[in-house]
């Protein structure tokens, strides 16, 4: 049943230090072909003049919101904000650094009312990274853009899920599904009434909550097109620093995201005794953690220094407890025998990676 609203789509944009890109994003919402949205832009305690940007922009357009955390809490908890705010029949997000094609909110509503979807799943297409990287992504042609496939064999055409979850849960195992919230609309209804938000953590918060939307809709449809505009470069790409800091931030990141999973699925009652599905549920998720950000780091730091680092300390005192020694000491052990991982996704970060790419192709 239709929710009682004039407001199809409810866009949330959280911003954090993006005073390069923010204005551009808003005017390509702004520009989409359906005009029943509401913009709501969750500013994360920037210093950079961003927010200032966002409450002109409102200014100019009654359909834009503008809020502002009294803390830095990350992209997450902005996301929980704007979810809060919204009164849309459904939901979308938007990174504010990203751009999605004109048509995008209209045909993904058409598809969401034509099938009553709890969600609308698409992927997208990105801009390699050049020298000179553009502030607005619609300045570029769209020969220029490349396909953004994560799904691992996405449909041709509109297909919906089946509604056996043993079907899904396999399927997001073989990567079926990518997890980025972004080129997804999402029921508000559905969202609210399964409490589904964003956790704590600041790393892949997104694909824990796409996870516990894929494992609880009832009518889940995907679409070939690919309508948003990811942003490679910037501060898009930071993985793989030999910093300690960092280190530490994303490996608690990494542990956060972990009980958050498990928090995820206690709320899913097809989980409820399957205690191997939960374990290959970890598995998958810390491999893809550790792929993309704790193992790029590790080989490339100095591992001596960080085994005496009380920081590294109190991490793993905070999570294992009575275990933390034994925690610790089997982290070093497994990471230190482990081969040096290429760093694909800084690599993507050089313009030479697809100067590279291109005469290959060619």
């Amino acid at each position: 049943m239709k929710e009682k609203t004039d407001i199809s789509v409810s866009v949330i944009v959280p911003v954090f230090n993006a005073k390069r890109y923010v204005e551009a994003c808003i005017r390509g919402l702004l520009s989409q072909t359906m005009q029943e949205l509401e913009i709501i832009i969750v500013d994360d305690c920037s210093d950079d003049g961003s927010y200032d940007i966002c409450l002109e922009l409102a200014k100019r357009d009654h359909r834009i919101s503008v809020f502002k955390q009294e803390e830095n809490k990350g992209p997450g908890e902005a996301r929980n904000k704007g979810i809060m705010s919204a009164k849309g029949e459904y939901i979308t997000f938007m990174d504010c650094d990203d751009a999605i094609m004109p048509e995008a909110l209209e045909r993904l509503y058409e598809t969401a009312c034509k099938y009553h979807a709890d969600v609308v799943h698409t992927t997208g297409c990105f801009i390699p990274t050049r020298d000179i990287m553009p502030d607005d992504l619609f300045s570029v042609g769209r020969t220029e853009l490349v396909s953004f496939d994560q799904d691992v064999d996405p449909p041709s055409e509109i297909s919906e899920l089946p509604g056996e979850l043993n079907d899904r849960f396999e399927g997001w195992l073989k990567h079926h599904y990518q997890g980025n919230v972004w080129g997804k609309l999402f029921r508000r209804s559905f969202i609210t009434e399964h409490r589904i938000l964003f956790g704590r953590a600041r790393l892949s918060e997104d694909q824990i909550f796409c996870f516990s939307c894929l494992m609880q809709a009832k009518v889940y449809i995907q679409l070939p097109e690919k309508y948003n505009i990811y942003r490679i470069g910037g501060n898009s790409l930071s993985r793989g620093r030999p910093d300690k800091d960092y280190f530490i931030k994303i490996l608690r990141s990494l542990f956060e995201a972990s009980v958050q999973l498990t928090e995820c699925m206690d709320c899913i009652p097809w989980f409820s005794g399957k205690n191997e599905e939960r374990d290959r549920a970890q598995m998958y998720f810390t491999q893809g953690m550790e792929d993309l950000y704790i193992r790029p780091a590790y080989t490339r730091m100095d591992t001596d220094l960080l085994k005496k680092d009380e920081g590294m300390k109190q991490l793993f005192d905070e999570f294992f407890g009575s275990l933390a020694v034994w925690a610790r000491h089997q982290f070093y052990t497994l990471h230190d025998s482990q081969p040096e991982l290429p760093d694909v996704l800084t690599e993507m970060n050089d313009p030479q990676y697809w100067k590279k790419m291109k005469e290959n192709q060619e």
